[in-house]
């Protein structure tokens, strides 16, 4: 379906690569099945079908008016969502914005999987941007989920957008994610910052390669980043890469 490989570098390092080129019936199927939650919160009813036309809706409403940039950034994101919560990821927050018709400011998303919970951060780049590498893109997620983590930037607090889609009534409400995002706002806005060292995270790149598309090459990618990585600290790291052709498919299944 994502014709993925997924890579275990050490017990603290999981590599997953993805090559999307067209969109098969089996994930079209799949993103059927998923957009409302991801969306949404897994405990928004479907009360109709047309609920699921209304959700394909929104999100091109929220596509209309971007750049070039934004766009691939939305639907790099949504595809990372659909695979994680593939891989048995619980999703902490919405896909939709609570404040805007933007994205979210803050983390990406917020995930939990065997009682840990991983902070994520998404990068792309456009078909035209022909020296974009995934180590680049992946180093960029890390240096802003660093940031974001230790307080580099304190204009915006990422714990309290967190929190606030962790209480939302359509999220899984987990007790202890939830208090433990409320104490980690506390400590920001009072000073008091984390060290990434000690969090769980997940930062992904997408390229987007257009006629150029091919799938990735595994060996030198693995290679690559297992080096790259090697610098960083963090508790764990699941990094994930995809290429992929366009964002048209996307569009193109949001239009039927």
């Amino acid at each position: 379906m994502f014709n993925r490989f997924k890579i275990k570098i050490s017990d603290k390092i999981t590599l997953h690569f993805l090559s999307i080129d067209d969109y098969s019936p089996r994930l079209k199927k799949h993103i059927e099945e998923s957009i409302h939650f991801i969306w949404n919160g897994d405990n928004e009813v479907i009360e109709d079908p047309s609920d699921i036309s209304i959700t394909k809706l929104e999100i091109l409403k929220l596509l209309e008016g971007k750049s070039a940039e934004q766009k691939i950034g939305i639907v790099s994101e949504f595809i990372c969502h659909l695979y994680l919560r593939a891989n048995k990821f619980k999703q902490h927050f919405l896909f939709r914005n609570l404040e805007e018709k933007g994205m979210k400011k803050g983390f990406d998303g917020v995930y939990l999987i065997d009682d840990d919970y991983y902070v994520y951060e998404s990068k792309s780049s456009l078909e035209t941007t022909i020296t974009s590498t995934h180590n680049g893109n992946v180093s960029e997620a890390y240096r802003d989920l660093k940031g974001k983590i230790e307080g580099d930037n304190t204009a915006n607090d990422p714990w309290r957008n967190a929190y606030n889609h962790s209480n939302m009534r359509t999220i899984d409400f987990n007790q202890t994610i939830s208090q433990t995002l409320k104490n980690l706002s506390k400590d920001y806005v009072s000073g008091t910052y984390s060290q990434i060292k000690d969090y769980n995270i997940i930062p992904s790149s997408t390229i987007y390669l257009g006629t150029r598309y091919s799938d990735i090459e595994k060996t030198t990618l693995k290679s690559n980043l297992a080096r790259l990585l090697g610098k960083y600290n963090f508790k764990s790291i699941n990094a994930i890469c995809i290429n992929k052709k366009s964002i048209e498919n996307f569009i193109d299944y949001l239009n039927e």
